[in-house]
């Protein structure tokens, strides 16, 4: 898995968000920035794209967590969360979680509708705060005890 592990993350570096997005001239005047904002806070500005879509990677070039050992997964969370952090957007996943499961949830935003914005950071929330079904497990909920 090691040569494959190597293109991934290749192809993993080779999807982050150009650098010329922040020095191409401003789009918009201060004011469609606020209304923007204003829109998206109202939960009516919605992507239109999948993340995978923006960046170029399908779900589909990640191999299952059981074919990779912690070092792997881990090599790849990184690599992934660096990706994110490039296009500007955040995840929410507790650092206690076990490795595999953040791999998969990681993975999957691949397959989610994102905005893409130019300033500030989009989050990206995996738990809807029901402890039965967390994303985490019950066991690394961090809502249970709300």
């Amino acid at each position: 898995m090691s040569p494959y592990l190597a293109y991934l993350l290749t192809d993993i570096r080779a999807a982050h968000r150009s650098e010329d997005y922040r020095t191409r001239p401003e789009r918009q005047t201060l004011e469609e920035h606020f209304a923007e904002v204003e829109a998206w806070l109202a939960g009516e500005l919605e992507g239109t794209h999948t993340f995978g879509w923006h960046c170029g990677l399908e779900n589909g070039v990640f191999p299952p967590a059981e074919r990779l050992t912690e070092a792997q997964m881990a090599e790849v969370v990184e690599a992934f969360d660096q990706l994110l952090f490039s296009w500007n957007i955040t995840t929410d996943i507790p650092e206690s979680v076990p490795i595999e499961t953040a791999y998969r949830l990681l993975v999957s935003v691949l397959e989610r509708k994102v905005s893409i914005v130019d300033s500030g950071f989009i989050g990206i929330e995996f738990c809807e705060y029901e402890p039965e079904n967390c994303p985490f497990g019950l066991k690394w909920c961090v809502c249970k005890d709300f």
